[in-house]
């Protein structure tokens, strides 16, 4: 009779079928993967998009390849300043100009019965005040009381202009009124724009002479300095002051700035600053302050003078 196994035998026997069977299963797991769960994210997808070799992800815009634009190129912007010559006669005919919009420098005669208010009502308005100074003219016309007149000493132009501004308080600076004599002599304006820069004022020259010498002993002096461009009004018809009006905004927009003189006895003058506003804007000018222009060009504008006959 054959005796029994020992149950340790059996353990044995049963941990090489368990091992046997447990390498079976890992090796068919192996070779026959479970399939992946489904990604909460973005998938990446292996077919190139039309405009990249690389994969990209779904639902994710492209990046474009296209060059970034280039900043938009502004052209500067020319500046037209106006003088309106000529006020302190009337307030009446002067209150319509300080209505308009945008700067404009309104020039006062001094010693005339209106010219403290006119002054007041300029600078009240957000305009630009100089003083129309009187100076000698050429022939027998008379420029009005205050006349500076060659000949006269140092000492009494600088008493007569410190009356003429203080009839016109508030002035920045000066320009001629009449002066065809006066501006062309060297001795005469040597004391002028010494007054002036003493008392840290500027000169506009209103160019009734081509032989004035007021840009060059500006030059020598330090006195900030502008020079009259166009005159709008020299013919007073309604065609050949829009005509003027016109070669201003030309010359503004060739020189990038321009200084013109007008009137204010001038209707006209008034009628074609209102409606002169859309012929600026399309020829890239605007109105500027005499101080804006003063800043920039610091040079004095030789050359071409359009002046018409303005000579007094």
């Amino acid at each position: 009779m054959r005796r029994a196994a020992r149950p340790s035998s059996r353990l044995r026997l049963t941990a090489v079928i368990v091992t046997l069977a447990a390498a079976a299963i890992m090796a068919v797991l192996v070779a026959c993967p479970p399939l992946a769960r489904k990604q909460s994210g973005p998938v990446i997808s292996a077919v190139p998009g039309p405009t990249q070799d690389k994969p990209q992800l779904e639902n994710v815009p492209p990046q474009s390849h296209e060059p970034a634009p280039r900043p938009v190129q502004i052209e500067p912007e020319a500046k037209l300043a106006v003088i309106l010559d000529d006020a302190g006669y009337s307030l009446q005919e002067l209150q319509p100009f300080l209505e308009l919009p945008g700067p404009l420098t309104v020039a006062v005669l001094p010693n005339l019965p209106h010219s403290e208010e006119a002054a007041r009502r300029v600078l009240a308005a957000g305009k630009d005040l100089i003083l129309h100074c009187p100076m000698e003219a050429e022939g027998d016309d008379d420029p009005g009381p205050g006349t500076l007149r060659v000949g006269m000493t140092p000492a009494q132009i600088d008493a007569l202009l410190a009356a003429d501004f203080a009839s016109v308080p508030g002035a920045e600076g000066m320009n001629n009124h009449m002066g065809s004599r006066a501006t062309a002599d060297p001795a005469l304006m040597e004391a002028v724009l010494g007054y002036l820069k003493r008392q840290g004022l500027f000169f506009v020259d209103s160019r009734t002479t081509p032989e004035t010498v007021g840009p060059s002993f500006a030059q020598k002096l330090g006195v900030p300095f502008l020079q009259r461009n166009v005159f709008i009004d020299d013919v007073r018809s309604e065609k050949a002051i829009a005509d003027a009006f016109g070669v201003a905004v030309r010359e503004a927009r060739e020189r990038g700035t321009a200084v013109v003189i007008g009137h204010v006895q001038n209707k006209a003058v008034l009628d074609i600053l209102r409606a002169g506003q859309k012929e600026m804007a399309d020829n890239g000018v605007r109105l500027a302050r005499l101080e804006e222009i003063m800043s920039e060009t610091r040079i004095v504008h030789e050359g071409r003078d359009r002046t018409g006959a303005h000579a007094f």
